[in-house]
C-alpha cells in the first residue's frame, strides 16, 4: 500500500508546451489536452512566446481531460529565454520582445512569489547559457525536446555547476511531439503555489522520453 502511495503522488508534467497562440506553434487548445492525455501525462505547462492570457482557455477545459495545467510564459531575454511561473501570468506582458535584462525578470517573478526556470540553456541563439552568472533561478531545464543531445548534455553540467535541480519539457510546436520530454515531481502538483514549491525544493526530475524509451 505505501509503495502505491508513492507511485500516485509522482507526477508526469510537461513544463514547455506551445500552441497556436504563438505565432510559431500548432495546436488548438483541445487538441493540445488530447495530445497530453495520449501521450500519459498528468498535466502540462502552456509557456506561449506572447498572448499569455490567451492561455486562459486551457485552465477551463482541463478538469473535461483530467488533467492538471499550468499557464506559463516563455520570455526572451539579452541572455536567452526564461520559463516563468506564478499565478497572475498577464504580469509578464510587460517582458514581451526580445530586449529584456534576464536577472531584472528573475527578481520580479521571484518578487510576485513565482519561479523562473532556464531554458534550453545552450541551444545556439535562443539560450541561457550565462546562467551561472545570474542568481535566484529555481532550475535548469536540462531535458528539452527540440534540444540535440549535446545542448541538453552541457545544460546538465550547468545544473551540477550552480546545484540547481533540473526541469524537462518537450518544447513542443506540435500536438504530436507533447510529452516527448516532461518533468517527473515526487510531490502533488495541482496549484501554481504547488509547482513553485516543487522547482525550488528540487522535488522534480527530467525524463528524456524518447532516450528512456529507445
Amino acid at each position: 500500500m505505501d509503495i502505491m502511495r508513492r507511485e500516485n503522488l509522482n507526477m508526469r508534467i510537461d513544463l514547455h508546451v506551445h500552441t497556436a497562440n504563438s505565432d510559431d506553434a500548432y495546436g488548438e487548445p483541445e487538441e493540445v489536452l488530447a495530445a497530453a492525455v495520449k501521450a500519459g501525462l498528468n498535466g502540462l505547462a502552456v509557456t506561449e512566446h506572447g498572448n499569455y492570457q490567451k492561455s486562459e482557455i486551457f485552465l477551463t477545459l482541463a478538469p473535461r481531460f483530467n488533467l492538471v495545467v499550468f499557464v506559463g510564459a516563455e520570455v526572451a531575454t539579452r541572455s536567452g529565454h526564461l520559463l516563468v511561473f506564478s499565478n497572475d501570468i498577464s504580469r509578464w506582458n510587460r517582458f514581451k520582445g526580445d530586449n529584456n535584462d534576464a536577472q531584472g525578470v528573475i527578481d520580479a517573478v521571484n518578487l510576485a512569489g513565482g519561479a523562473v526556470v532556464a531554458a534550453h540553456p545552450y541551444r545556439i541563439g535562443h539560450g541561457c547559457g550565462g546562467a551561472a552568472k545570474l542568481s535566484g533561478l529555481a532550475a535548469i531545464e536540462s531535458c528539452n525536446g527540440a534540444n540535440r543531445p549535446f545542448e541538453n548534455h552541457m545544460a546538465r553540467m550547468l545544473a551540477e555547476k550552480t546545484g540547481l535541480p533540473c526541469t524537462g519539457g518537450s518544447d513542443a510546436h506540435f500536438t504530436d511531439e507533447i510529452g516527448r520530454c516532461y518533468t517527473l515531481f515526487t510531490v502533488p502538483v495541482r496549484t501554481m503555489a504547488d509547482l513553485v514549491a516543487a522547482l525550488k525544493a528540487g522535488r522534480c526530475t527530467p525524463v528524456d522520453r524518447l532516450r528512456s524509451e529507445g
